[in-house]
């Protein structure tokens, strides 16, 4: 079906809408309240098949102009290329994806919406709300920027793509899904407040949990940056230690047994920070299906609503909506799962790295014993040296250890509300 094709075709309800609206040139927003929530379902083509009242209200087109023609009809020029080319990328690997979307309306007004996309059956399920949070102020700015960009430069998608994750990366984000979970998350929030509703408390505890999360991953970073810095100081006291033959001896054994333990400490650490990275990605992909549930079935419960009353096509789609709910619900608990049991292995590695760095200190005092009887302590300065990095180390191990206590207590917290 072309973009000019205007066949009459039923809307969800069995009725027609002849929409012989003119196009006009308004610059001015549709409005649509806080609390109203809006979906339509496309085949795998993105060919909309279905939608709610306020999808067509606000969008202005009637069914028969919508059913079975592109999704794209509502597309708005000021939109990036880069931000659809994310989306797709994620839809079609059978991943879920949120984003910041500005829509044009058939008369030629707009209406932002954040949209989050799920595939469903042999195709997708977008659910949307209006958003108002702080983030959203901040991206509708750095779409600008990136559509000047296309537009000056004529980039691939690809390129612009590239672009639009360098700009998030410099305002703090590692990667797409990291913006679009904390997006997602502060868009529910705004919108509860907006509402007069109390604070979702998973919410928070997942918030707090994903800022922890984020603290871990960089002091875990520090801390094998430093132990790394210090790693050949055992190797130079070693080498220092056979120039003066018998004598240094014990300083040459002492200075091998700590190489040893700081060796272990690092692969310690290596693993680590690899299992705060997981984590990391871990609770935003929780949050992000968590809110993507809870969302699914607030739109669920509106439309509901709306159908009441109506034929049993309106049903089909109300189960549809609740069964991505359950499903969404599911993948949030084995997300939180996951967490947990690595969570469970930082606690393991900082007590096995506390036990080596109390072995580490009692090496490095057996050294510095040692060190000052001969030649006057020619070896202070390389003692001074695992002397200031064991008192570092034992500093990030103890914060490290906070970190961990703080995690668990979210885990907890989500745990009894689950």
């Amino acid at each position: 079906m072309t973009a000019e094709d205007t066949t009459q075709r039923p809307s969800p309800n069995g009725a027609t809408q002849a929409g012989a609206r003119a196009v006009a040139t308004s610059v001015d927003e549709v409005p649509f309240r806080i609390e109203e929530l809006f979906f339509s379902r496309t085949d795998a083509r993105g060919r909309i098949l279905s939608g709610n009242d306020v999808f067509q209200r606000v969008s202005l087109y009637g069914w028969d102009e919508m059913i079975e023609r592109p999704h794209n009809i509502i597309r708005h020029p000021d939109m990036p290329r880069a931000v659809f080319y994310v989306l797709w990328e994620r839809i079609r690997a059978g991943q879920p994806v949120g984003a910041y979307v500005k829509n044009r309306a058939k008369d030629g007004r707009y209406y932002w919406v954040y949209a989050v996309v799920t595939p469903l059956d042999d195709g997708y399920l977008s659910v949307r709300l209006k958003p108002g949070s702080a983030l959203f102020a901040a991206a509708s700015g750095l779409y600008g920027a990136i559509r000047r960009q296309e537009l000056e430069t004529d980039c691939k998608p690809a390129e612009s793509a590239g672009a639009l994750l360098g700009l998030l990366s410099q305002a703090g984000f590692g990667d797409y899904p990291s913006f679009m979970a904390r997006a997602l998350g502060g868009e529910i929030r705004n919108r509860d407040a907006a509402l007069g509703r109390p604070t979702w408390q998973a919410l928070s505890h997942f918030e707090d949990l994903l800022e922890s999360a984020a603290i871990l991953l960089t002091a875990a970073a520090r801390m094998l940056d430093l132990a790394s810095a210090f790693r050949y100081t055992p190797s130079n006291l070693r080498i220092q230690a056979a120039r003066i033959g018998d004598e240094g001896r014990a300083i040459g054994e002492i200075s091998t047994n700590y190489g040893q333990i700081s060796e272990s400490i690092v692969e310690n650490l290596r693993q680590l920070h690899l299992a705060a990275q997981d984590v990391f990605a871990s609770v935003n992909d929780g949050l992000f299906l968590a809110c993507t549930a809870r969302l699914q079935e607030e739109t669920a419960v509106f439309f509901n609503r709306e159908a009441a009353g109506k034929d049993a096509a309106f049903g089909d789609e109300a189960e549809r909506l609740m069964r991505q709910t359950r499903d969404y619900s599911a993948l949030a608990a084995e997300k939180f799962d996951h967490i947990k049991v690595h969570v469970a292995r930082f606690f393991d590695l900082t007590a096995d790295m506390k036990r080596l760095s109390s072995a580490l200190a009692a090496v490095r005092v057996m050294g510095k014993v040692e060190s000052v009887t001969l030649y006057r302590g020619m070896f202070a300065e390389l003692i001074g040296d695992l002397e200031k990095g064991q008192e570092a180390l034992s500093a990030g191990l103890s914060e490290i250890w906070g970190i961990n206590n703080r995690i668990r207590d979210n885990i907890r917290h989500i745990d009894g509300q689950n």
